[in-house]
């Protein structure tokens, strides 16, 4: 399942006006259909708790996609990653397979806004398209100028948009709250790997949920501690 292709493409962004890091790599793995269907196999996946709107089935550290899949990715990622964050890694704290499953009219505050994912700076998140969706998109809050939130600006950040109510409906794109930054676009085999403070939500158009249900929106998402 590790195969990779010689022709791995790394790009390094810089973001938005706090020039956030977003590494880009693709062509790693060749044969993604094999990760696809066993992610599709465990389906249905539980509920997801947090800011996440969908489902998640999370891969526990003696399972064999960790070995087969997991470990081999992290291992081709980390040197990109220390030279991209300058920093090295410490390990996974986390890694699922995600389905975007919620429909806008039941969204939380936190789903139909930009969010972060931890404030510590010490954590990012890898997100591998694993179907071609539109993408994930970076933000900037207008009212604070804020695009990645850390503990110093957590308390301040959180007053702020205190008075934000849920929406019936994804961001997908800039609004009147907060500017799109960045979009990367969910091409089949991406990765892309950013700041898990920044802020930042999957493009969910307005047509993509039908009385039929939706498309296939699966990705692997990983979460790592750096030093």
């Amino acid at each position: 399942m590790q195969e990779r292709r010689t022709t791995i493409e790394p790009h390094l962004l810089h973001v938005g006006h706090e020039k956030v890091p977003v590494l880009i790599v693709d062509n790693y793995v060749v044969d993604l259909d094999a990760i696809v269907s066993r992610a599709r196999a465990l389906a249905p996946y539980p509920q997801a708790t947090g800011p996440y709107p969908g489902e998640r089935h999370f891969i526990t550290p003696g399972d064999s996609l960790m070995a087969d899949y997991i470990g081999p990715m992290l291992d081709t990622l980390a040197p990109m990653i220390s030279d991209a964050f300058d920093a090295d890694i410490l390990g996974a704290t986390s890694a699922s397979f995600s389905r975007v499953t919620t429909r806008p009219e039941k969204l939380t505050r936190f789903q139909s806004h930009p969010h972060f994912d931890d404030a510590s700076g010490k954590m990012i998140a890898i997100l591998h398209y694993l179907t071609p969706t539109l993408g994930t998109a970076l933000y900037r809050h207008r009212a604070t100028g804020l695009e990645r939130v850390t503990e110093d600006r957590l308390d301040d950040y959180l007053a702020s948009i205190k008075h934000l109510g849920a929406r019936e409906s994804y961001i997908c794109g800039s609004n009147d709250d907060y500017e799109m930054t960045a979009a990367i676009t969910g091409h089949s085999g991406r990765i892309a790997v950013y700041p898990s403070n920044a802020l930042h939500s999957g493009m969910i158009p307005p047509d993509h949920f039908t009385d039929l249900g939706c498309p296939e929106r699966l990705t692997t998402n990983v979460f790592i501690r750096l030093a």
